[in-house]
């Protein structure tokens, strides 16, 4: 695929344009890393309006309650669904279109909401919006919930988000050493074991970077990827991953 164009991430006026496949239905998810202020809202309109997403999943949002009820109320969707912010981290908003579809929620955690998603036509398969935790245990916790809820349905499955993992070491840079590698290997193995495969992206080859020393390498992970079933691979028009370079963790099926 293609590389996007470089767009400079302090230009107010341009913002990324993914590229139009054939799909019937669109999901955009961004870790935003704070949802509470207006300039979050103003990227947030202005990549709605050029990519008209029908799904769109927001992680790490840091706020809840009537705060986070405010926001979502102004974002403009006719369907929403929330996990709280747990103090200042996480959070999870899910939005949707009930014009197009229909959704039903079939599970949520602080790490994950996993919901059917349905239209007329066409077969119905599940969505997991994902904010893995930094900490090693409560990912397990994920992981065993994640497990759970895919005992109580059948059919394709898409998990998209912020997994704070990554499958091999060559979606690293600057953060090796054996428990890096461990980490490593006991993802890939979990996803096997649950038939999960990344799905194809273009754009970036790494999503998140630590702000460190100029003197020092600054780490960087491929860790807001994609996974899928086996089970979708039906489902053509979902089989595109973008990273676009202006918004690093912005991504597009």
């Amino acid at each position: 695929m293609d590389m996007l164009p470089d767009i400079p991430l302090n230009t107010i006026d341009r913002y990324p344009s993914f590229p139009m496949f054939n799909m019937s239905i669109k999901i955009m998810i961004w870790n935003v890393q704070g949802a509470g202020s207006q300039a979050f809202l103003t990227m947030l309109r202005e990549l709605i309006r050029i990519n008209k997403p029908t799904i769109l999943a927001l992680v790490e949002t840091h706020i809840s309650g009537e705060t986070a009820q405010k926001v979502c109320d102004r974002i403009g969707f006719s369907g929403q669904f929330r996990v709280d912010a747990q103090g200042f981290r996480g959070g999870i908003w899910l939005f949707w279109r009930t014009d197009s579809i229909a959704v039903k929620v079939l599970d949520s955690h602080t790490q994950h909401i996993t919901v059917e998603i349905s239209k007329v036509g066409e077969r119905p398969w599940v969505f997991s919006a994902i904010y893995a935790s930094p900490d090693c245990n409560l990912r397990k916790e994920l992981w065993e919930a994640l497990e759970q809820a895919k005992r109580n349905f059948t059919g394709p499955w898409i998990l998209g988000g912020d997994f704070n993992d990554t499958m091999s070491m060559s979606e690293r840079v600057g953060n090796g050493g054996t428990e890096m590698q461990r980490r490593c290997r006991n993802f890939a193995n979990w996803a096997e074991s649950n038939g999960l495969i990344d799905l194809k992206f273009s754009g970036p080859n790494h999503t998140w970077r630590e702000e460190t020393p100029q003197q020092l390498i600054r780490p960087q992970d491929l860790i807001d990827s994609c996974v899928m079933m086996s089970g979708v691979c039906d489902l053509i028009m979902l089989q595109y991953v973008i990273y676009p370079k202006a918004i690093q963790i912005t991504v597009l099926l």
